[in-house]
């Protein structure tokens, strides 16, 4: 007998009309971003043991930390995205040839609200405009874009909002992190540099003098030395409100590019998008003094319209000049966020190019100076990882996810590739000699049926830069299934060394982090001695606390603890 949900025609029951849920059916929309590798995976869990494809490498005693975005439950509106998926945080452990997998959510504040509720409360991708009423004045960042380690904690992070502490072994969410109180801000970036030679953490956050979602220009950049003490805050204002994701560090500076993706608040308030590309804008780098700097002291340098990518290094040559290497496409990579007025383009992804752009900035030159790239290497692709190592130096290798579309694709099989065709992966050199000029490439092929997430690098003990290994995911997408790859970093053309095997499909993340074991244990032994355990935020933030008191997100003329003339707090 035919059961009889089979004769309701699939329609009738469909959760959502005119784009909003309106039923209680648990049911995700019938859309693109919610299909294939990125159909939601909704799964905590441990796996001891994985299976192994040839031989993990005897030196490796670490762990590989990635985060992808994993909506909890169906979204309030049928076309949501998946940057605004909760933040799932992936732990590939390995130690002596042997690998085990643990995976747990990231418990915000807003993943709290909803598992109390058991639906969706918060709405479109950073507008409280269309949250549920229940929520407001609630923390509403998914913390879904990166993991970090620093002082023996896990920072998870994405740029709406503060990042949240996690343990480092058992992945159990501490609590929102501000530096035992020494940040305000709402918002703080997900790409935070590390200084190797000082040990000191540089951050920034865009959108910050208010609520973290009021489309300001107020932005601030932030120095922690090795001990967690802030040194530095510096407060000053961007040419437009667009978008600032990445940042490179030399010696002496902060680069920050700042994206023609321009947020509106009105546009919000309607119930609309964060964010519009503007295809007449420029794209802009703003030069930030590491060290004693004053708001005047920011130089923001334009060159012509371009959506930045991720960064490779950064550094200051022998003449003062910073070198800055990144990713730069030629036109709109965020297709979900079109020209205003004008309807998403999903074909015009395809058609763009993505090279790796070298810039050589003089720091003395006038703020508003124009520039071109010295150097545009026909790379394809995105997601730049370096030797970490050689943070703030000059630097001769990076890896890179890879388009080639000359290379065979089964789409019969596979379908469109979630997130894009990144078939091979890439390393790259910079001649040694000339840094006006390119150096060598080396590339390995997924195969007709496979893309690659973003690597990490692993580096031998002692090594010089380079060595060591390379480790990524790879989306075996005829198998909805997920492998963890590991390469010599130096000789990817040889192929893999290792191949972890995973039982299950993970969805498309966004970025991670290899800490070595070693580092963890240390930690570990001075959080429970003299250090104590983390402390998560005790405070509610500024803008909270204005909300509370019926004041908005401003009180007596300052936000977030500083002076909306964006006076240096240089300490």
């Amino acid at each position: 007998m035919a059961h009889l949900e089979a004769l309701v025609p699939e329609i009738s029951s469909y959760p959502y009309s005119n784009g909003k849920r309106t039923g209680s059916r648990v049911k995700f929309p019938d859309t693109v971003a919610f299909a294939g590798m990125n159909k939601p995976a909704r799964f905590e869990g441990d796996i001891v043991d994985l299976e192994v494809t040839g031989e993990i490498p005897s030196d490796i005693n670490g762990t590989f930390y990635r985060v992808q975005p994993d909506h909890r439950f169906p979204p309030m509106f049928e076309d949501d995205i998946h940057f605004n998926g909760d933040g799932v945080i992936t732990a590939i452990s390995i130690k002596n040839g042997h690998a085990d997998f643990k995976q747990r959510y990231v418990k915000t504040d807003k993943y709290l609200k909803e598992d109390e509720a058991k639906q969706a409360l918060f709405g479109r991708y950073r507008n409280p405009y269309t949250d549920n009423e229940s929520v407001r004045g609630v923390i509403r960042t998914v913390s879904n874009t990166n993991i970090t380690f620093w002082r023996g904690m896990l920072l998870a992070s994405k740029e709406d909002g503060p990042p949240f502490a996690m343990d480092p072994v058992t992945l159990e969410t501490i609590g929102r992190y501000d530096f035992e109180g020494q940040i305000t801000a709402p918002t703080f970036t997900a790409h935070p540099k590390f200084d190797p030679e000082t040990g000191e953490m540089i951050c920034f956050a865009y959108e910050a003098g208010s609520d973290g979602h009021d489309c300001g220009v107020d932005v601030v950049s932030w120095t922690f030395d090795k001990d967690g003490r802030k040194t530095e805050e510096l407060w000053f204002k961007a040419p437009f409100a667009g978008m600032i994701h990445d940042c490179g560090i030399s010696k002496n500076y902060l680069v920050l590019p700042l994206t023609p993706l321009k947020m509106s608040l009105e546009r919000l308030k309607a119930g609309g998008n964060k964010f519009a590309w503007d295809p007449n804008e420029d794209q802009v780098y703003g030069i930030v003094p590491r060290r004693g700097g004053k708001p005047e002291d920011v130089k923001w340098f334009r060159a012509d319209n371009g959506f930045h990518g991720h960064v490779a290094g950064c550094y200051e040559n022998e003449e003062g000049q910073i070198i800055f290497d990144l990713t730069v496409a030629d036109g709109n990579v965020f297709f979900w966020f079109p020209p205003d007025g004008e309807p998403p383009d999903l074909a015009s992804r395809g058609r763009l190019s993505s090279p790796t752009c070298r810039w050589v900035f003089d720091p003395k030159a006038k703020d508003g100076t124009r520039y071109k790239p010295s150097i545009e290497w026909t790379t394809n692709g995105e997601f730049s990882r370096i030797d970490d190592r050689w943070v703030t130096k000059k630097y001769k290798h990076f890896w890179q996810l890879r388009v080639d579309p000359t290379q065979p694709y089964d789409f019969q099989r596979c379908g469109p590739p979630a997130g894009g065709l990144f078939n091979c992966m890439a390393h790259y050199t910079w001649d040694p000699e000339d840094e006006g000029k390119i150096g060598t490439q080396d590339v390995w092929f997924a195969g007709p049926t496979a893309t690659y997430q973003e690597p990490v690098f692993i580096p031998k003990d002692g090594g010089k830069e380079g060595e060591g290994y390379l480790a990524a995911l790879k989306n075996n997408l005829d198998e909805l299934r997920n492998d963890v790859v590991i390469w010599d970093a130096l000789n990817l053309a040889k192929g893999p060394l290792a191949t972890l095997h995973l039982p299950l499909r993970m969805k498309l993340g966004l970025h991670g982090n290899f800490v070595d074991h070693r580092d963890i244990e240390a930690w570990q032994e001075r959080r429970a001695g003299e250090l104590g355990p983390v402390l998560p935020a005790k405070e509610p933030l500024p803008w909270q606390k204005a909300f509370a008191n019926g004041s908005g997100s401003q009180q007596n003329g300052h936000t977030n603890g500083h002076r909306a003339n964006g006076a240096n707090g240089s300490s």
